[in-house]
């Protein structure tokens, strides 16, 4: 062994290398998991607008069925339904040119609300023009 050479490094990292990985970690890490909570977050919010469509669009159906049975139906405690039903005709005077096109059928139908909310603040609401429900 010769006396002049340079020792032999170890091969290794050194602290600032393992330091400046680290930093690069964590940025790339901090990035992902902000993503990732967003995404969540996105998605709760789709699946709660989701579950009011679907309860609204259960309500609907069944206040089409059978008038007023829809608000006595057991909902989710979360979702709180509110359903309107109004003469066509009302309705129809308040838009211009509706209730001319309709004349023989406006005492026949009827302007049907409903509306899902839940605790959040969220909601959905469908409206439809329905068979009027009273006997002729």
């Amino acid at each position: 062994m010769r006396h002049d050479e340079p020792p032999v490094r170890d091969r290794g990292f050194t602290l600032l290398e393992v330091l400046v990985a680290l930093a690069v970690l964590g940025v790339v890490l901090t990035t992902l998991f902000r993503l990732a909570g967003d995404s969540l977050v996105q998605y709760s919010g789709r699946e709660a607008r989701f579950r009011l469509a679907l309860a609204a669009e259960a309500a609907m159906d069944i206040e089409r069925l059978t008038p007023g049975a829809a608000v006595r139906d057991g909902w989710p405690a979360d979702i709180q339904l509110t359903v309107e039903r109004r003469g066509f005709a009302a309705v129809a005077g308040e838009w211009p040119g509706l209730g001319e096109n309709l004349p023989a059928l406006r005492d026949d139908l009827d302007w049907l609300v409903v509306r899902a909310e839940d605790g959040s603040g969220r909601s959905f609401t469908l409206e439809a023009v329905v068979p009027s429900g009273r006997s002729p």
